[in-house]
């Protein structure tokens, strides 16, 4: 949003396309404040990212964390937006604070990407109510619901960073965050054999 507006602020012109962010629709929020602030905006549905990307002169997005690898945690759906981005060469850039820098790599077996929202913002249940019987063989539900909080995206797909001390490329990455940490400050819980 900031970054938004301080771009306004230095009298460019430019448009904003907002991806509605389902199912917490985060992105109709985001809209209203920017509309709030002034900045032309439209909203699409996520499933027109597609679509819209080409239309797109560069994807601004936050993280909620950047690996040492330079790939990215961030809001779910933001891969599929990776791939349209890197598929119309139009650039994806990731604004992250210093203080989103982990120094831990996803191939680690202690990190963990995800997280799992309540499936209720997806569904009333009690209009699957009858879907949720214990009728398959196995005794367990016939509808199962996933509701993912996060996304990886792989530094590859990362045009530029954009931190508070300046830009990046993504294999610049672990060394930023090599300028924070120490091998200290990673503590990694070992699991005993007995």
């Amino acid at each position: 949003m900031e970054f938004l507006c301080a771009a306004k602020e230095k009298k460019r012109s430019f448009r904003v396309f907002v991806a509605e962010g389902a199912p917490r629709y985060q992105g109709h929020s985001l809209a209203k404040e920017l509309v709030a602030r002034g900045l032309q905006t439209t909203v699409i549905t996520d499933s027109a990212v597609f679509a819209i990307i080409s239309r797109v002169n560069m994807v601004v997005v936050g993280a909620h964390a950047v690996m040492a690898n330079g790939g990215v945690i961030a809001p779910v759906g933001m891969n599929m937006v990776a791939l349209a981005a890197q598929r119309h060469a139009v650039p994806f850039v990731v604004l992250a604070g210093t203080h989103k820098l982990c120094p831990l790599y996803p191939h680690n077996p202690e990190v963990l990407l995800n997280e799992l929202k309540s499936p209720a913002e997806l569904l009333d249940f009690g209009e699957f109510s009858d879907c949720l019987d214990y009728g398959s063989s196995s005794g367990s539900p016939l509808l199962h619901v996933v509701n993912p909080a996060f996304d990886y995206v792989p530094p590859n797909l990362v045009s530029l960073f954009i931190t508070d001390t300046g830009g990046h490329n993504a294999s610049y990455m672990y060394r930023l965050i090599a300028d924070y940490y120490s091998a200290d400050d990673i503590v990694v819980k070992q699991k005993s054999i007995s």
